[in-house]
């Protein structure tokens, strides 16, 4: 088994930080559900939680409180 220096490690993990957060300033990119879906996967690999205390949080509450149902909804899985 090859050993990987830890300091490169830490610098993918860093370069795979900051590519998100780009994403995520990019208006279409951060609308994108694929893109939105690996960025919730990161968080959940890492074990990122959020509460109504978290900055931004309520904010997202009231938004979707917004958006309208849908009788005629499909679910996608």
């Amino acid at each position: 088994m090859v050993k990987v220096n830890p300091e490169l490690l830490d610098a993918i993990g860093q370069l795979e930080v900051e590519a998100l957060l780009e994403g995520l300033k990019d208006p279409e990119l951060r609308r994108n559900p694929a893109f939105l879906e690996k960025v919730r996967k990161f968080l959940a690999q890492n074990n990122f939680k959020t509460t109504d205390e978290t900055d931004g949080v309520a904010d997202i509450k009231k938004t979707a409180e917004r958006i309208p149902i849908f009788d005629n909804e499909v679910s996608v899985n």
